[in-house]
């Protein structure tokens, strides 16, 4: 089966853009699939051709071999451009005509008004929409990444499905096992830890220990020192870090890095020992954030860092993940937090609910799931109060870390949404 991808800018370091070539580089592993990507536009400020890695297996084209000037036009301009852009996308497509299925994963690019004969179209919706258009009916499948989007529109089409993003790796079982072996050859390593490595290393082998919580701290414990072992911020003496991860787009500003910063800076003095992290790209919105620490007297308490592809030591090194999205699809920070057994405390913002365990425990306008805190969106009184009950008991973190590793293994594995994926593929060509 030949299936294309479609991708705004393969160079851009994007969430949907790492979700697409996760999904290109798990199918092109796999019999019978030959994958490709056709980038609307290519980043020529980039260092790197690509964001993230591709699997040479998948074949990558340009449909313009230059970055997306469109989106600076203004004026009449602009609206002419809005106009005439799915005649010109469509006619350039039209030249892919040996293609299965093409997977439209931009926001309002392609739709497939000229349809090639044979070929099966399906859209990805990366964000959340407001209002359904009739252009969607021309794709042969909608995949929505969340239970309430499919909820909220499944009454607009008969032909909409979830698929959540799912996990490229999972720490704890692809990574351990040769982390554990790795450690066992060596001789210079701190004493403390080889004896428990030896002692346990049985136990880390079987791939059902997270199920108990002493295996499960020493489990990460591991990691967290393979790790970290040649890093400089392996101090002993280093904070516990609460982390947030996204783009610091001052434009958008969805990620809500300000509301976090805020409601820290509330707590932040009784918690010494502790540091809030926020890691990210800088798109315009980094210098406002320097100063809404400066004068808020945060600058001990709450750093800011730059996107890293590094970002299994950001998760390793860190106890609580916390978000402040104004607005989410399906968050892969959240998942791959997950993965790394980390308790998670967001605000409810309804379309990253999949990411947390059913029926939770609510005290006090609080929902306490098994893996991590949901409040209400925008009320910072109840978000202080969910961080300051993590930063203070260290058993709560620990449990709902374990448990968030619990639910990552069995909703977003890879092995289990790529499985959805054939299901659908193979539905759609018979």
């Amino acid at each position: 089966m030949r299936i294309l991808f479609t991708l705004h800018n393969v160079a851009c370091k994007g969430g949907s853009e790492r979700v697409v070539i996760n999904l290109c580089n798990a199918l092109c592993e796999i019999k019978g699939y030959e994958i490709s990507i056709v980038s609307y536009y290519t980043d020529t400020s980039e260092k790197e051709p690509y964001a993230y890695p591709i699997n040479p297996k998948v074949s990558v084209s340009y449909l313009h071999n230059f970055d997306d000037i469109h989106k600076g036009y203004r004026g009449l301009k602009r609206i002419l451009w809005r106009w005439i852009k799915p005649l010109v996308i469509n006619y350039r497509m039209n030249r892919y005509k040996d293609y299965d299925i093409i997977i439209e994963s931009d926001f309002a690019f392609f739709y497939p008004r000229f349809r090639v004969k044979n070929t099966k179209y399906i859209k990805i919706v990366h964000s959340v929409i407001k209002k359904w258009k009739k252009k969607n009916n021309l794709f042969d499948c909608i995949v929505f990444l969340n239970e309430q989007e499919l909820l909220k529109w499944q009454k607009s089409s008969k032909h909409i499905v979830k698929i959540p993003n799912f996990i490229p790796i999972l720490p704890f079982e692809d990574t351990l096992p040769k982390v554990l072996e790795s450690f066992m050859k060596k001789d210079d390593i701190d004493s403390n830890l080889h004896a428990l490595i030896k002692s346990h290393y049985e136990d880390m082998l079987d791939k059902s220990f997270y199920n108990d919580t002493q295996r499960f701290i020493i489990a990460r414990s591991i990691l967290k020192a393979w790790k970290l072992q040649n890093l400089e911020s392996n101090n002993p003496h280093a904070k516990h870090k609460l982390i947030a991860v996204g783009r610091m787009d001052a434009v958008n500003n969805h990620k809500g890095f300000p509301r976090l910063i805020d409601a820290y800076s509330k707590i932040a003095h009784k918690f010494p020992s502790w540091q809030l992290e926020i890691i990210g790209q800088d798109q315009g919105q980094k210098a406002l954030l320097e100063k809404q620490i400066l004068d808020l007297q945060m600058k001990d308490y709450i750093l800011l860092k730059p996107f890293t592809s590094d970002m299994e030591s950001v998760y390793l090194n860190a106890d609580i993940f916390v978000m402040s999205s104004h607005t989410e699809s399906m968050p892969m920070v959240l998942i791959e937090a997950a993965s790394y057994g980390l308790p998670i405390v967001a605000y409810d913002i309804g379309t990253i609910r999949d990411c947390f365990a059913p029926n939770p425990e609510i005290k006090n306008g609080i929902a306490y799931h098994k893996n991590g805190i949901l409040v209400p969106d925008g009320d910072e009184n109840l978000l202080c109060e969910a961080m300051r009950e993590l930063l203070s008991n260290e058993a709560m973190r620990l449990e709902m870390g374990r448990q968030s590793l619990i639910l990552a293994k069995e909703r977003f594995s890879k092995e289990v949404i790529m499985q959805e994926w054939q299901d659908l593929l193979t539905a759609l060509k018979r």
